[in-house]
């Protein structure tokens, strides 16, 4: 267990003493540490060299006391050889950073700031005391330290920073679509090898997706580095103007101390039309950032390089998967590290000629070989694949670990989760923290800022899960539900200020049960994210109801309002709203493919076929790869039953994207139903999109695998009656699926069952309907 020296004056002794008893076994504090009989300056240096973190609550009193003075003065020389962390905190409301009373290596590196609150010191306490279980636990330190390779990356950074002009970048933008690849590393490492990093220095992180702005920039920064005024300030009052003026001088608290902002973007910073998103830009083009580098992004976009060359404030580096000598060089020193020995060198190279230079992917590997070498060679072949297909077989591996699956569950919940939220749902036990390790082992998560206090799972892993609709198991299903009632019951100030991830989970659970948000949390990307979930749940009413109420303010940065106006479009669209004529015209002319995809869905949705193709057409013109143009346009053609025609673009479909249930239905429907003899090689392919499906973690797959065996039966077995008994069957199980009913219409048609066809048709408009 880690353990945090409490350095305090005797006059400071009851705020002390109130965060002792709460540290309980974690703290070492005088009245309750020290063994009788020995000097006490002796026995204050011995504790103090036992101890994990030093730390020093900071007040006139203190800084007066010939004691605290000897015990910083110990703590300086500690803290370069064994003492792993220290955390001053300002309790007296007198003292400032500029108090000349504390030494330069204190007052300058660290945020200096008055804390009042015992709840929050406590925590920050707590916190740091974690992080340090983190680092110590085996490997964890080797692992945060392995790089290889990029060395031509490497070389290029030192030959732009090390410039004639002495230039230096705002920002550094790594960018790869593939997590895991080694953004943040390599940007760790090349700050390091220009001196700009610490070599022991872990930086803050922060993570921005693409549906926050910068009002969670803002509270995201303050929860580190916490100004208090700021978390009185309405921001859904505030012009974007004044939020990004806030959001500059918070970040202008970290350059004062050295601090470089890691930003991990999952498409908030760098868009997905490789524009940067307006509000950061407006941070980093102010005066006082010029020729300082302030943040390293690492983000799944690429940048638009001509845009950043124009505006001459950033570096940008594509981050490529590692050479064959680089992934060689990886995977040989993972298997070191894991202590993986006995491995024959043919074994050893098997791997290496399947592996494809993805960072996580061939730890991924290392972790399979580590506990069974023999099952791990047989998975060999579905690794090559970094997609849905990777995610699905990592899955499988999670859930051996029931704890850590359960984990992981709740991590594909929000964008980020706190340790704190995590203890109180699993426990602050051994087996939670050996679940976090497994799944930290595997690369299922990343630590986010500098103290190791929110986790972020793998966005890839995320977005999988979430689409499969995977939900925790009815034990800590209920304690997840019990711990919203009770973050329900807490002040949303001081929950914002201990809590950033509990905060954000508290006011999403207010939207979900409709409950009154005061109106200076009302932020946007909590809306659009509530929208989104309500959109996928088919309720569209209110989904058009807060679209409307959040365009009623224009203080928002316009990537988010265009989010708004396009979910409310699609809404108009899917309830046939006469309001969508309108609406869609805000697309047009400045996003051309938006307004054609938009009018091609809403005459899908006006069951006027042709019109639906013209436009998605004219959508695929200008962007011919859109993967769910494509999937829109296979629905319109399959619901015409033009299978011949769907065919192709269903195959390119599931073969981009392998894994999504939604497109190897299509594909199987396609092939199947096509006109003319069923090959034997199609006969294996049909097997084979079955047992996807069949193996499936999306909650809808039981329906599609059921449809897929009672077509199977029709169509190829020619087995007519058990065919429409298997179907009907699945109509049964799941009175709300559309998929059987669907297919059984087909096979009434094709066999001449018009009543039946006539009867289910009608139930089908039914269900449209409602």
């Amino acid at each position: 267990m880690s353990k945090a020296f409490l350095s305090h004056s005797s006059k400071d002794k009851e705020l002390v003493r109130r965060i002792a008893t709460e540290l309980g076994d974690q703290c070492i504090l005088d009245e309750i540490s020290f063994e009788p009989g020995r000097k006490t300056l002796d026995e204050i240096f011995r504790t103090m060299a036992e101890s994990d973190i030093f730390v020093l609550f900071i007040s006139g009193n203190s800084l007066d006391s010939p004691w605290v003075k000897q015990e910083i003065t110990r703590s300086e020389k500690l803290s370069s050889e064994k003492l792993t962390h220290v955390l001053p905190l300002v309790i007296d409301p007198t003292i400032s950073h500029e108090d000349k009373r504390i030494p330069d290596w204190l007052a300058k590196p660290y945020n200096l700031r008055y804390i009042s609150n015992v709840k929050i010191i406590l925590q920050k306490i707590e916190n740091a005391l974690r992080k340090i279980n983190v680092l110590k636990f085996p490997r964890n330190q080797e692992l945060m330290n392995l790089f290889v390779g990029r060395n031509d990356e490497i070389a290029r950074f030192e030959f732009d920073i090390n410039n004639l002009d002495n230039w230096m970048p705002t920002y550094v933008v790594a960018y790869n679509y593939f997590a895991g690849i080694g953004r943040r590393t390599f940007l760790m490492n090349a700050l390091k090898k220009v001196n700009l990093l610490d070599v022991l220095h872990r930086p803050t992180f922060i993570s921005i997706d693409a549906k926050e702005s910068v009002e969670n920039f803002i509270y995201k920064l303050n929860s580190i580095h916490q100004e208090d005024d700021i978390w009185h300030v309405d921001l859904s009052r505030e012009t974007i103007e004044r939020k990004v003026s806030i959001a500059i001088d918070l970040v202008k608290e970290f350059y004062k101390v050295k601090e470089i902002i890691f930003i991990v973007d999952d498409g908030g910073i760098v868009l997905p039309n490789h524009d940067i998103v307006d509000w950061f830009k407006q941070i980093v083009a102010d005066e006082y950032f010029h020729n300082r580098l302030v943040f390293c992004v690492v983000s799944q976009n690429r940048p638009n390089e001509q845009t950043l060359r124009e505006e001459h404030l950033a570096l940008w580096y594509r981050i490529p998967e590692l050479t064959k000598e680089e992934s060689k060089s990886l995977f040989i020193r993972l298997l070191n590290v894991y202590h993986v020995e006995n491995l024959s060198k043919e074994y050893k190279q098997y791997f290496l000629d399947k592996l494809g230079g993805i960072p996580s992917q061939i730890n991924y590997a290392v972790q399979l070989i580590k506990d069974n070498p023999v099952e791990a060679k047989i998975h060999a072949n579905d690794i090559v694949e970094f997609s849905d297909r990777f995610c699905h077989l990592l899955l499988d591996n999670v859930k051996k670990n029931d704890l850590a699956y359960q984990v992981s569950l709740l991590l594909s919940k929000e964008e980020i989760i706190s340790l704190t939220l995590i203890y109180r749902i699993f426990g602050e036990t051994k087996e939670t923290n050996e679940a976090l390790q497994f799944l930290y082992d595997f690369s299922c998560f990343n630590y986010l800022q500098g103290d190791c206090e929110f986790v972020k799972l793998n966005p890839t892993m995320a977005d999988f899960m979430r689409r499969s609709r995977l939900e925790l198991c009815g034990k800590y299903r209920t304690k997840y539900k019990n711990v919203l009632r009770q973050l329900l019951e807490e002040n949303l100030d001081e929950l914002l200020e201990k809590d950033y991830s509990q905060f954000m989970l508290t006011i999403q659970q207010m939207l979900q049960e409709k409950k009154r948000i005061p109106d200076k949390y009302f932020m946007p990307s909590l809306i659009i994210k509530n929208v989104i979930r309500e959109y996928d749940r088919g309720h569209y009413s209110y989904v058009i109801t807060l679209c409307t109420d959040l365009l009623k303010n224009s203080n928002y940065d316009e990537q988010i309002l265009w989010e708004t106006r396009y979910r409310l479009t699609l809404a108009y669209a899917r309830t046939r709203d006469s309001r969508f004529l309108e609406s869609v015209k805000s697309f047009w002319p400045t996003n051309k493919f938006d307004y054609n995809f938009l009018m091609g869905f809403y005459y899908r949705h006006n069951k006027d076929a042709s019109k639906a193709l013209e436009y998605y057409d004219k959508a695929l013109e200008i962007s011919p790869d859109n993967s769910r143009t494509k999937r829109e346009k296979v629905n319109v053609l399959l619901s015409l039953e033009r299978y011949e025609d769907a065919l192709e673009m269903a195959r390119e479909n599931y073969e981009h994207r392998r894994g999504n249930i939604f497109h190897t239905q299509s594909y199987f429907i396609a092939l199947i139903r096509k006109q003319g003899i069923i090959l034997e090689k199609e006969k294996t392919i049909l097997r084979t999109l079955m047992e996807e499906v069949h193996q499936s973690d999306d909650s809808k797959a039981i329906d599609i695998y059921r449809c897929m065996k009672g077509e199977y039966m029709y169509y190829v077995d020619h087995d007519t009656i058990n065919a429409i008994k298997q179907l009907r069957d699945a109509m049964k199980e799941n009175e709300n699926s559309v998929y059987p009913i669907k297919s059984l219409m087909i096979i009434y048609k094709r066999t001449g069952q018009f009543a039946a066809f006539e009867e289910l048709r009608d139930k089908l408009s039914n269900m449209d309907d409602n």
